[in-house]
């Protein structure tokens, strides 16, 4: 996904010599470093205060050029993994290059071109930005441009927080301001007083420089103060599938004075309707109704009717403080499931953002009637669920669908009814399903990761047979659809390995795929499969197909079992997925004792990862990804765990605390490349607490908890994590007791997660 991101990084990443987390606050507290000397004794640990939305900042994440720091968040707000998400699309002098607006957001932008009502969180590529309305004080003729409908705003002006975005635009000194509900967004324009008003709705907005408008229609029904259409727009993955389709009603508060559509450059007063991708329509209203005026606009994937029916249900009849009061009391009653003290208020500040991310995609695609748009086009209703779309598989099964599992297993139990309806209408488990369509996104079966990580921890009240069919059907290449299915399959299963010859990418896609079997397995075990479990079991070695005894990484091979001749340890090489050796050598997650024994044994294994960090850690940050660690992707993001899972805790809490303390921070630069969807957020929640765990295993992997004390919702009750000495001076797990029984192993199983226990964590130097 992060592959035209990073091209496009290396032609204009400026010298790149920032650190991330240079914006960390000024409250920060220490920046851990291996070889740094002893720490100031720290401050006193408190309660983190309520309500806990005031610890959100929606604007980090939101700034950052380079794959270490552009982490393409957004600030507008939304309900917890809402279908509409409003906010500013903006834009610099010259433009909105796709690279940096993949949510339609820069925050070293000058101007806002318009706030529309459909985009992704965190992502790699720009898509969405449907349905824009932007306040003028009088319709131009030039206004059909957004290069001359935008506007700068105010320097210092915007604030944002969960549910709530303000900003004030300098044509006209317009105050704008948002709130939402899952399905309407409210709009709230406060103009100049006897100032004129109008407002633009456009349904060939372009939200980054290449975002498309495919198709679109728009229509006014003065009677009804309503304006409402479709808007089709191809970006980076939507493009694959023909451009994703989103239907809205916008409803005005008050009678329109004067009204009119556009379509291209052609401007007709008083029009009613227009059909074609760059249509559009504006209204004026009398200024003597008052400054203030309010706007509803519902978006759905069905249809217009969907859309009306969604802003019927959900209408507060313009009250815009109702539904903003609303919207913020889910949000902190989403954030309270988990309580939380800390010495430092960044760390408070930091965990509540991760988690405020990770609540916001997927995306909710299922209308208040029950209907939803499937992957075959056609219209379904939910049987007992609410369907969600906008998966970023393989982002997301490591560590956001594990911490779904953890904190909000209900919301994970729909997402998996989703997947399973996706490999139903569509007839194949996708890997990155985007709106209402296949994208292919990536590679390997990583839902396959998904349904297993959830069913061994517990989230199992679902049907598995057509998931687990979908999955096996891909996995034996029988899938034909054209974004369906593993691709190269067949080989792979008789070779062992996805030769050279046959993919890019493809010592990645072997080691992607022998994951998979090992995932697979497990839910063939779950169902009685026992043939397919052994087969599948089998196959999850062929990992070791692809290790190079000789240079002692996976490297490409040839059809004739030769491996490639090129290799070098630090680069990209055509026979890996966006990464290089050093980030693919520890990517066998699910036989970690199989890859020590390659590697010489277990004690010889945590001395090279050793070496993997402290060469990580000598290396000055830049613009480009870095030739050892890199947190910004995702293959190497359990490595820090691994020596827990290999029985050395000291060394997981050392590194996963370095990689916490240095790669994240509290302001626009503060997450270390895409979030992919509350990816590299849900690692933070995790590394906060002290716990990780490596998709479809069932233990949870000790490291350094940053946070003294973590309560969490189980069930009817809690369960605590109680590390009172935890600091920079006492980063290291001396002992880890359940219930004030010692552990044996720096690890904790699922299933001693229950209401009413405590994991009490001696920390020491």
């Amino acid at each position: 996904m992060k592959r035209a991101l990073l091209l496009c990084l290396l032609l204009v990443a400026c010298d790149g010599s920032t650190p991330v987390g240079d914006d960390a606050g000024s409250d920060a507290g220490p920046t851990t470093r291996p070889d740094a000397g002893p720490p100031p004794p720290p401050p006193p640990s408190a309660p983190a205060t309520e309500p806990l939305i005031d610890h959100v900042d929606p604007f980090i994440g939101t700034g950052g050029s380079g794959a270490n720091d552009l982490a393409s968040t957004y600030p507008g707000p939304l309900r917890p993994f809402g279908m509409v998400r409003p906010g500013p699309d903006t834009s610099a002098e010259g433009g909105a290059p796709g690279v940096t607006h993949c949510s339609g957001f820069a925050y070293a932008d000058d101007y806002i071109t318009g706030f529309s009502h459909m985009r992704m969180s965190g992502t790699g590529i720009s898509d969405y930005g449907h349905v824009a309305l932007m306040p003028v004080p009088a319709m131009e003729p030039s206004f059909v441009s957004q290069a001359s409908s935008r506007s700068r705003f105010v320097e210092g002006s915007a604030v944002a927080s969960p549910g709530y975005y303000a900003v004030t635009l300098e044509r006209g000194d317009v105050r704008v301001e948002l709130t939402a509900t899952e399905r309407v967004a409210t709009h709230r324009y406060t103009f100049a007083p006897g100032a004129p008003l109008a407002v633009l709705v456009d349904v060939g907005h372009q939200p980054a420089d290449n975002v498309d408008p495919v198709d679109g229609a728009i229509t006014v029904d003065a009677a009804a103060r309503e304006v409402s259409g479709f808007a089709r727009l191809a970006g980076g993955y939507s493009n694959r599938f023909g451009g994703q389709q989103v239907y809205f009603v916008a409803r005005f508060d008050r009678p329109f004075l004067r009204h009119g559509t556009w379509l291209d450059e052609t401007v007709t007063d008083g029009g009613d309707s227009a059909t074609g991708a760059h249509s559009g329509a504006y209204v004026e209203l009398d200024p003597a109704d008052g400054e203030v005026v309010r706007v509803e606009v519902a978006v759905s994937y069905v249809d217009v009717e969907g859309a009306r029916a969604n802003l019927d249900a959900e209408s507060t009849g313009f009250d815009f403080d109702a539904v903003r009061a609303e919207t913020e009391r889910i949000w902190e009653e989403h954030l309270a499931r988990v309580h939380v003290s800390a010495r430092y208020d960044h760390d408070v500040r930091r965990f509540y953002t991760a988690l405020y991310h990770v609540l916001s995609m997927p995306t909710l695609a299922t209308d208040v009637d029950g209907r939803y748009r499937g992957l075959d086009d056609a219209i379904h209703e939910v049987d007992g669920f609410r369907y969600y779309t906008d998966f970023s598989l393989w982002d997301t099964f490591r560590t956001l669908h594990p911490l779904l599992t953890l904190l909000y297993p209900d919301y994970q139990l729909d997402m998996l009814r989703s997947l399973s309806a996706m490999a139903v209408d569509g007839g194949a488990m996708p890997r990155w399903p985007l709106g209402t369509g296949y994208t292919g996104g990536m590679l390997g079966d990583p839902a396959a990761m998904v349904f297993a990580d959830s069913w061994v921890k517990g989230v199992d009240g679902f049907d598995l047979r057509p998931a687990y069919d979908a999955l096996r059907r891909s996995a034996m290449g029988t899938a034909s659809e054209r974004f369906g299915g593993r691709g190269n399959a067949e080989i792979y299963d008789s070779l062992g390995y996805v030769p050279i010859e046959r993919a890019g990418g493809s010592a990645s896609k072997t080691l992607e795929f022998a994951y998979a079997d090992w995932a697979l397995a497990i839910l063939a075990d779950a169902l009685g499969e026992t043939e397919d479990a052994a087969y599948f079991r089998a196959r999850s070695g062929n990992w070791r197909n692809t290790w190079d005894p000789a240079r002692q990484f996976f490297v490409g091979r040839h059809e004739d079992g030769s491996f490639a001749e090129y290799f070098e340890d630090d680069r990209w090489i055509d026979y890996y997925t966006e990464g290089n050796g050093w980030q693919y050598v520890w990517y066998v997650p699910h036989d970690l004792p199989g890859l020590a024994e390659m590697m010489g044994g277990r004690d010889a294994m945590l001395d090279r990862l050793d070496e993997f960090f402290t060469l990580s850690a000598g290396m000055r940050i830049t613009a480009l990804p870095g030739f050892w660690y890199w947190h910004g992707n995702e293959p190497d993001l359990h490595a820090a765990f691994i020596f827990s899972a290999l029985g050395d805790g000291a060394r997981s809490a050392r590194w996963s605390r370095w990689a916490a303390q240095t790669l994240y921070g509290d302001g626009p630069t503060g997450l270390p490349g895409n979030d992919d969807g509350g990816t590299l957020s849900a690692w933070l929640v995790f590394a906060s607490m002290g716990i990780f765990t490596i998709a479809g295993e069932q233990d949870y992997l000790l490291g350094s908890p940053l946070l003294t004390r973590v309560e969490f919702t189980v069930g009817d009750g809690t369960f605590v994590i109680d590390a009172p000495d935890a600091s920079d001076a006492a980063p290291r797990v001396r002992e880890a007791r359940l219930d004030g029984v010692a552990l044996d192993a720096p690890s904790l199983p699922h299933s001693a997660i229950r209401a009413g226990s405590t994991l009490s964590l001696d920390m020491a130097e």
